[in-house]
């Protein structure tokens, strides 16, 4: 019994140390990040492009789409068109008669507005159709999408919305093609916030619209995506990562690797750097802030 304890209080021993090992290296590689000098609590004044983003979350739309439904109920009499036909303006889409009885009676075609490719037919020869559907599109026959170009339909919040300017470059990412990035620019800007609802006027937003100069087949009309707009690139600017900068009220300082506390002006910022404007220069080192100590003085 005393050797079984014995061999117990052995492997416990054994398994406490390797935890504790384990939490050392893993709180060491937390401390380590890009930029940093090699030493968990230094970081380095770097050179680099830094690049402002805004990310916002659309919808893929066409230049224009027509949605073509009945003028009256009725029936299906002939269908002009398939998925993927490519129409011109003026091309016969779809016939509706008020009577299939009546094979020789005279009905005019719905002809297509302009050009454009034919995305959707929901409906078949035959078919009982109605003229109301209370909005919702469900008496849809055919839709045509005029794919010429290829917008984003988005969103931002107001915080976010002096940062964003026409013709500004975008990189568009569809999780329904993981295998590339489309290349946008922003084409729309809304002068007015988006429509809210009474109860819900705390989230304020401006509508966007984004052309997507480089799209492929793979890419379609109503598939969502993520937006990441620049709003401003730096090209080779002085940076120095968020963890190694104090802000003390409204001034910011720096603490360089001998202990020396030094003020600093910085400029723009992204999610991972500051621009440096003055008070450092290229390769000085600086001492992480501790926050913890920061936190006990306030």
């Amino acid at each position: 019994m005393k050797e079984l304890s014995m061999k117990h209080w052995l492997v416990s021993k054994r398994g406490l140390a390797a935890i504790f090992a384990i939490l050392v290296v893993s709180g060491f590689l937390a401390l380590k990040s890009p930029g940093s000098s090699g030493t968990m609590n230094l970081g380095t004044v770097q050179k680099q492009d830094l690049i402002q983003r805004v990310t916002v979350a659309g919808t893929v739309n066409p230049a224009r789409k027509m949605i073509i439904t009945p003028p009256y109920n009725g029936y299906v009499k002939k269908l002009f068109v398939g998925v993927g036909d490519h129409v011109k303006a003026g091309d016969p889409i779809v016939s509706v008669s008020q009577t299939l009885r009546n094979p020789n009676e005279e009905v005019f075609p719905l002809r297509a507005p302009y050009s454009g490719t034919v995305v959707q037919v929901n409906k078949a020869e035959g078919e009982y159709v109605t003229q109301n559907d209370n909005g919702n599109f469900s008496n849809l026959i055919v839709r045509i999408d005029d794919t010429s170009s290829l917008f984003v339909d988005a969103t931002t919040p107001e915080i976010e919305i002096t940062k964003i300017k026409s013709g500004q470059e975008a990189q568009v990412r569809a999780p329904a093609v993981p295998n590339r990035t489309y290349k946008g620019m922003i084409r729309q800007i809304a002068l007015a916030a988006k429509e809210q609802r009474d109860w819900d006027k705390s989230k304020i937003e401006f509508p966007i619209r984004i052309e997507i100069l480089d799209p492929d087949s793979q890419i379609k009309s109503g598939m969502s995506v993520i937006v990441d707009v620049f709003a401003n690139k730096l090209p080779q600017t002085l940076t120095l990562r968020h963890e190694f900068i104090q802000k003390d009220q409204d001034k910011y300082f720096a603490m360089l690797k001998g202990g020396k506390r030094v003020p600093i002006e910085v400029g723009i910022q992204n999610e991972e750097v500051f621009q440096i404007i003055s008070g450092l220069k290229e390769g000085d080192a600086v001492m992480q802030a501790d926050f913890l100590k920061l936190f006990k003085e306030q």
